[in-house]
């Protein structure tokens, strides 16, 4: 996700190659243990691997430069196609997939949010993202959304309440 620029011309209406390639492996890997390996045990490993993947995406922020309003929509309709891929799992839990996309997606979608609303979030939601995490958001260029030169130093105001 870091090796790719996230700022599309259009909407795309397919999700990432390497989301792709993921979903059918993940599928794949799941067929071939289905036989040998327990429900509640395969849901631990793709229970895993989704948290794994949610954080990631998380953390990837911090290494892009610039995203799109596409790019946004981009990085939310690969955490649907993963959700999909994941949800197909017989004995997954559904739900913690769920809420760990869910995570994900709204992280990026504050993206979307002018300057003044962001910290307006953050002030109501302050715990739903580490400090850092809330940091990245404004580090990104996103065409169109102003930041003040002192924008982070209001972020640190609002989080050190």
């Amino acid at each position: 996700m870091t090796n790719r620029e996230y700022l599309e011309d259009e909407d795309a209406e397919e999700p990432d190659d390497f989301v792709i390639s993921l979903t059918s492996q993940i599928t794949r890997r799941d067929e071939g243990m289905a036989p040998f390996i327990s429900g509640e045990k395969r849901n631990y490993v793709f229970g895993g691997i989704c948290g794994v993947a949610a954080n990631a995406s998380i953390k990837a922020l911090a290494d892009m430069r610039s995203i799109n309003l596409f790019g946004v929509q981009q990085i939310c309709r690969n955490t649907i196609a993963l959700e999909q891929a994941m949800a197909a799992i017989p004995y997954i839990d559904g739900e913690t997939v769920q809420q760990n996309l869910d995570r994900v997606r709204t992280y990026f979608e504050l993206l979307n949010m002018p300057f003044e609303a962001l910290l307006a979030f953050i002030a109501e939601h302050d715990q739903m993202f580490t400090p850092t995490e809330y940091s990245n958001l404004l580090k990104v260029n996103v065409p169109g959304r102003d930041t003040p030169q002192d924008a982070q130093s209001r972020l640190l105001e609002i989080l050190s309440h």
